[in-house]
């Protein structure tokens, strides 16, 4: 009899504790996941934080955390809790104890540029006695810009001095009336505006503001990821993407404007890529967003058709003051046709070509020679 009552009990207490934990374990329960930094640049190294808080008196001995990645981001170590198939499968585990906060930081490399985002979590509860399933999916949104790895700049050095060179001589000098240099005596040549009569006043000649010089000096990257054939390559994607960005922090460094006009499309707004121009940090890091951003699976327009726009005599926009630089491994015919007429307008083009080793990357129809960039 003791030891019906006794299984009785056990089992009135087991059952009591199943109850308790079924309608209560996920109360007061939180979790997010957050990446450390918002951009980085491809295989660099960014540790996502998980913090999970169990606010109540109640412990929880096991529960799971599962959530889903782009199996781009690569969890590095010796990591035993990630499957990897079309994503990667991430489950880690976590013991809580009443009114407990855990904060773990996993390390991940980030193999390729783009976007990542991790937006739904699910914690798994199995219970007490690990004889259920009971799942609380938590609303989260973190997300990661990978900019692309710039271009090596040893292998850019011989495409570098000559944009630069072509820029250089491009430059234009003015008086810029914001920066001011000094006061000197006036001279037959100065404009009677540059006249500082206070300075005049006390000297008892005439004096003349002066002013430091302004350069401005401009390129334009026309970025090309449309492909010759049917076959897409995305190494050559990635290449002239790299070497874009290669370019933009070259120039950008030296002081020169830089702008851009591709048809990659924006990964949300599905739009090609333009960048106005501009120059300093800030402005580089523009132009590693919007490279980064761009997805090489949507449909893109006809490259030559978006250059044969710029040239139609109500938009002409070819300014002779800028210098071209156009990164295509495609070199249609009609393309070819179209970057002739824009340099007979604008003689100042340089054309890279990304192109894999033995290939064959001349042009028939262009009055210039082309820049050969090895895909490796």
């Amino acid at each position: 009899m003791n030891v019906l009552l006794m299984l009785l009990g056990v089992l009135i207490v087991y059952l009591a504790v199943k109850l308790v934990y079924r309608y209560n374990w996920n109360k007061n329960l939180t979790v997010s996941l957050e990446f450390d930094k918002k951009h980085v640049v491809k295989d660099d190294i960014v540790n996502i934080t998980e913090v999970v808080t169990n606010a109540k008196r109640l412990p929880l001995p096991c529960i799971n955390l599962k959530f889903q990645a782009a199996r781009e981001l690569l969890f590095t170590g010796a990591d035993t809790n990630s499957s990897v198939s079309d994503k990667t499968y991430r489950n880690d585990v976590f013991s809580l104890l009443s009114n407990q906060r855990i904060t773990r930081k996993v390390p991940v490399r980030c193999t390729r540029r783009g976007v990542y985002r991790i937006s739904g979590l699910e914690i798994v509860f199995s219970g007490l006695f690990m004889n259920e399933i009971n799942v609380l999916k938590a609303g989260n949104n973190c997300e990661i810009t990978v900019y692309p790895k710039p271009a090596d700049p040893t292998v850019l050095k011989s495409v570098n001095s000559r944009i630069t060179g072509e820029a250089e001589r491009k430059k234009y000098m003015l008086e810029d009336p914001f920066v001011f240099r000094g006061i000197r005596d006036y001279t037959s040549n100065d404009s009677l505006k540059n006249v500082n009569w206070k300075a005049t006043a006390r000297t008892g000649n005439l004096m003349v503001n002066e002013y430091d010089e302004s350069v401005s000096r401009n390129v334009c990257i026309l970025l090309n990821l449309e492909e010759d054939g049917v076959l897409r390559y995305d190494a050559v994607d990635e290449q002239a993407i790299s070497i874009a960005a290669g370019i933009s922090q070259m120039l950008i460094a030296c002081g020169i404007n830089v702008s851009m006009l591709s048809n990659g499309c924006d990964v949300d707004t599905k739009s090609p890529v333009v960048i106005n121009n501009g120059s300093g940090t800030g402005h580089l890091n523009n132009i590693n967003t919007a490279l980064a951003r761009i997805d090489t699976g949507i449909a893109m327009e006809e490259y030559s058709a978006m250059l044969e726009k710029i040239l139609e005599p109500d938009n002409m926009r070819i300014e002779s003051e800028y210098v071209y630089v156009l990164i295509s491994a495609s070199r249609r015919k009609k393309l070819q046709s179209v970057i002739n007429k824009i340099s007979r307008i604008q003689a100042d083009m340089v054309w890279i070509v990304p192109h894999f080793p033995g290939d064959d990357y001349g042009l028939e129809l262009c009055d210039f020679e082309p820049v050969g960039w090895e895909v490796k």
